[in-house]
């Protein structure tokens, strides 16, 4: 017998002796091996809660052991998708407490199932215990009287969700045991738990990303004889699900994801009052309530509700003797586009769990004690901490399903403790969001019909309505304060039950400047500003009396044709849909005026197109894009450049975050593109391939973009075969540890001075600057976190890239580089951060000391002095400071050194050309007022920097 094996029996001995796993499981009976195989791979009895000692034995209902011939939690052993669906199908045939449907599928097809799990009684009743949470959501039409009668009928739903993020790896195979327990155990908080709650379970929210993840252990880390952090670094794929990584966390307000979509449809049908997301991270268990300062979309209640459940749970699990359970200090509160935000921002209460996982499924030595968050080392004592890990942990899977089953169990058994009060606090919130519109402002938000862009509008007023906030069209013309609206115009009135959603969505964030502790996320997300939108808040509570009509389907902006001719006007406003246009009518000819011009007392901005195509073209383009089409019979007087489609790759290092969310964006709008990798940087002949190539916002540093990663398990495959069937989509490679190399480098040097033109986006940049191929660029030092705020811009020189842009647009910025050129060049930069005035040099003097070569005195010569017109000059700059437009329009900066500094930058290299833009304005979906910076870009590849 090894030494291992002995140590592992010693160590079960151990645990069964202990008084913790000699409790009787009566009066369930214990599944035949389960008590010793969970002791065997527990690696301490202090990390066995005795609530998960044992797996219930069932004569007619199959447990994971009976179905996977394995433990839950069991070393070396994940599960795939298709086995944890069969599982839990096969609990839902077997068992009458046990319901399981179909929610969805993901963008590669696999399935979305819920679990609904409560008593037969519960189940047989179900449609009307979701009517009584579906009635207990608005007040308006459910009185106090009315409410309290449904709360005695009702019980509240609890949603859980697992494997969100794919090398989160624990809880889908907790999940599987849990619900088995749900259905099976007479225990008393069981019976408690499924006579009072309604348990929902999506077993893996991220289907396409959990195959992935078990594929990879299998293939490449399996049995590997490394260091944990070694593994680590090598420990996922390159992709999670279809397009985002860990961003399918982050669309909770864009919805744009399968999986949102399907697990928010769930939502909205049973309305459940708490979600709870099961995440893995940090030791041992952190159980959220956030640090602060809380997203505003959160009822005072639901702050105090999330606080109550955290607190249960860590007195229960420490009272059984677990370690390293805590709350506060990691998480702030503040961003409101998480999966389970979906419950803070409509009344009910979000939360999540980070339970302590090696992602891997092996066990491994653990090092803590230099793991810190809110600059507090995990293993020190604090008050949100009494009773931390030890600095060196041996952690298992089983550990995670332990800690993590026991938590939800606990969570459980306190809803169904305090249903009454769950069903009432629920009632409670939406009736206060009601009061608060009346009462308070703001009252309502009106979003005029007339915006200068027509889709992104339409784009705001559905989003809002996908998220259950209530808008209206004003019936006639409506003063309110100082303004007056017109018929037609949308009105979001606020004395509805997700005022609080509808407030937080529109209005401007102030993140709190004295915040000790970094944001954990973005701190802005005012739609109006990312959608390019007007909106006004109105203070005045007579809006609430005036006429309007209820908006009952989906805005579709609606587009004309004026007039007939060989040639057809498009006025550019901005619009998004102006890139639609170009591939909708790309067979056409298609010509952008390169200033602006009037005609028939129309005014058209540089950027507006000209269009030499049929009347019946004309208009099915106008009906499909909502733009206005105006006929002319001759070209107007004007300089022109003719547009046409570039050949498109969009380059990615394997780190395809953001690379993800372009793709997304591409897909969604039909812009035909190349996904390209390192491989093919390195096998060369670019030119001949692309005229375009997209850098989006990259992970590392230049080294890792040209090095690669980690080679010690190298080569690492990524290919799709019999035996890995989730591999190779989208992108195959038959080694993802290698990066560009310099040979890559140097292709792509070739592809820029041969012609070609490289976008790149935020730390994209750093490819082109820091590798020198964009020479006259340089990184600049410190200007402090800017973490995802909407930035006030001005727009310093007619290129093609701010067509349809004013002179001082709002941009959203992230944390990331920002790229200067020096003084000489500033004629290079096409839009700055803020509104401060940075002069170029002007002379061979300046530009000998931006250079730090030659003083003025080398020659003999005297600076001029300053003449009246100079100071009167500085006198005017002096009184332009004080009106300067503020730098921040919604969330937060440290400090003003942005100000001035290039947001754009357009750049002649060789041939070809580089342009740099300082933010990502394709984030996330997100920003949709960015995305003409680069369709502009795209669309004018050609037409060189400028005149």
């Amino acid at each position: 017998m090894t030494t291992t094996r002995s140590a592992a029996l010693a160590l079960a001995a151990m645990l069964l002796s202990t008084p913790l796993l000699g409790v009787d499981p009566a009066p369930d009976t214990a599944e035949p091996g389960s008590i010793e195989a969970i002791a065997r791979y527990t690696t301490d009895p202090k990390y066995l809660p005795e609530t998960v000692a044992y797996v219930p034995e069932s004569a007619t209902v199959a447990s994971p052991m009976d179905a996977l011939g394995r433990l839950s939690g069991t070393p070396n052993e994940l599960t795939r998708v298709a086995e944890i669906h069969g599982y839990f199908n096969r609990l839902g045939s077997e068992s009458p407490r046990v319901r399981v449907e179909t929610i969805g599928r993901t963008e590669e097809g696999r399935d979305l199932i819920l679990a609904i799990i409560s008593s037969e009684e519960n189940l047989a009743r179900l449609d009307r215990l979701s009517g009584i949470t579906a009635a207990l959501a608005d007040p308006r039409t459910t009185s106090r009287a009315e409410a309290e009668a449904l709360i005695r009928e009702g019980k509240p739903f609890y949603y859980l969700t697992g494997g969100l993020h794919s090398t989160e790896t624990g809880s889908p195979e907790m999940l599987m045991e849990l619900a088995y327990r749900l259905a099976v155990s007479e225990k008393e908080n069981i019976r408690n738990i499924r006579d009072n709650v309604v348990v929902m379970i999506t077993p893996v929210a991220e289907p396409d990303g959990r195959d992935r993840i078990v594929d990879w252990y299998y293939r490449h880390l399996r049995g590997k004889n490394l260091p944990f952090d070694d593994l680590r670094r090598v420990g996922s794929p390159p992709y999670w699900g279809h397009y985002v990584f860990h961003d399918n966390n982050r669309d909770g307000m864009q919805l744009t994801l399968a999986l949102t979509r399907a697990i928010n449809a769930a939502w909205w049908r049973h309305h459940p009052q708490v979600f709870h997301d099961l995440h893995e991270s940090l030791p041992l268990l952190y159980i959220s309530t956030g640090h602060g300062p809380y997203s505003e979309a959160i009822d005072p209640l639901t702050v105090n509700e999330w606080t109550q459940f955290a607190y249960n749970e860590t007195s229960e699990l420490q009272a059984m003797g677990l370690p390293g359970v805590w709350v506060w200090g990691f998480w702030d509160g503040w961003w409101p586009g998480y999966l389970f935000s979906v419950a803070n921002n409509h009344n009910a209460i979000g939360r999540f769990y980070e339970t302590f996982g090696n992602s891997l499924a092996g066990t491994f030595e653990r090092e803590l004690e230099d793991v810190k968050f809110v600059g507090k080392s995990v293993t020190e004592r604090q008050w949100y901490r009494p009773w931390p890990p030890d600095e060196k942990v041996r952690w298992s899977l089983r550990n995670n399903t332990n800690y993590m089953q026991a938590g939800v169990l606990a969570a459980l058994d306190q809803a169904a403790t305090r249903s009454d009060e769950l069903l009432r606090n629920y009632w409670v919130k939406a009736d206060r969001a009601i009061s608060r519109g009346k009462s308070e402002a703001p009252h309502a938000w009106i979003i005029p019909r007339e915006q200068r862009d027509s889709g992104r509008a339409a784009y705001l007023i559905n989003q809002l309505r996908v998220h259950r906030i209530e808008v209206h069209t004003l019936d006639a013309e409506t003063e309110s304060g100082d303004e007056t609206f017109e018929a037609g115009d949308w009105v979001v009135r606020l004395d509805q039950p997700h005022r609080n959603a509808a407030v937080n969505f529109l209005q401007k964030q102030e993140f709190p400047a004295d915040e000790p502790n970094p944001p954990y996320d973005d701190i802005a997300w005012t739609w109006p500003l990312l959608y390019g939108v007007d909106a006004t808040r109105i203070d005045d509570d007579s809006i609430l009396s005036a006429a309007m009509s209820p908006v009952e389907q989906d805005v579709v902006p609606r587009g004309e044709v004026i007039g007939s001719g060989r040639i057809y006007l498009v006025r550019d406003s901005g619009q998004n849909a102006i890139m639609n246009l170009a591939l909708e009518l790309k067979d056409e000819r298609i010509e952008v005026a390169e200033e602006g011009f009037d005609l028939d007392e129309t005014d058209y901005p540089a950027g507006s197109l000209m269009i030499w195509t049929s009347a019946a073209k004309a208009s099915a383009a106008a009906e499909k894009l909502g733009l206005t089409f105006v006929g002319v019979d001759s070209k107007p007087d004007v300089a022109s450049h003719r547009i046409s489609l570039p050949r498109i790759a969009v380059l990615h290092n394997w780190s395809t975050q953001d690379t993800g969310w372009v793709r997304y964006l591409f897909d969604r709008e039909r812009i035909p593109y190349t996904l390209i990798n390192p491989d093919h940087v390195r096998a060369g002949n670019l030119g001949r391939r692309f005229d375009v190539i997209l850098v989006p916002d990259l992970g590392g540093d230049l080294s890792r973009m040209i090095h690669g990663i980690d080679t010690k398990l190298a080569p690492l495959a990524y290919t799709r075969t019999p035996e890995y069937p989730s591999h190779g989509i989208p992108d195959p490679s038959q080694d993802i540890s290698r990066g560009m190399a310099f040979s890559g480098l140097a292709n792509l040097q070739s592809f820029v001075d041969g012609g070609g033109v490289v976008v790149a986006l935020s730390n994209g940049g750093t490819l082109v600057v820091d590798s020198g191929i964009a020479r006259r660029a340089e990184r600049t030092g410190d200007i402090g976190r800017t973490p995802g705020s909407e930035i006030q811009a001005k727009v310093l020189a007619p290129s093609p890239i701010v067509y349809g842009y004013e002179e001082f647009p709002s941009v959203f910025r992230g944390n990331g580089p920002v790229f200067d050129v020096a003084d000489r060049d500033r004629d290079l930069v096409v839009m700055q951060f803020g509104t401060k005035e940075v002069e170029p040099a002007t002379d061979y003097f300046e530009i000998s000391a931006s250079l730090g070569t030659t003083e003025e005195s080398d020659f003999g010569m005297e600076p001029a002095e300053e003449d009246s017109e100079a100071e009167e000059a500085e006198t005017e700059e002096e009184e332009d400071e004080e009106e300067k437009k503020p730098l921040v329009l919604s969330g937060g900066l440290e400090g003003d050194a942005l100000d001035g500094k290039p947001a754009i930058i357009d750049m002649p290299v060789g041939k070809g050309r580089v342009v740099l833009f300082n933010f990502n304005p394709l984030h996330r979906y997100l920003n949709h007022s960015d995305f003409r910076f680069v369709y502009n870009a795209l669309l004018n590849w050609d037409a060189g920097i400028r005149d």
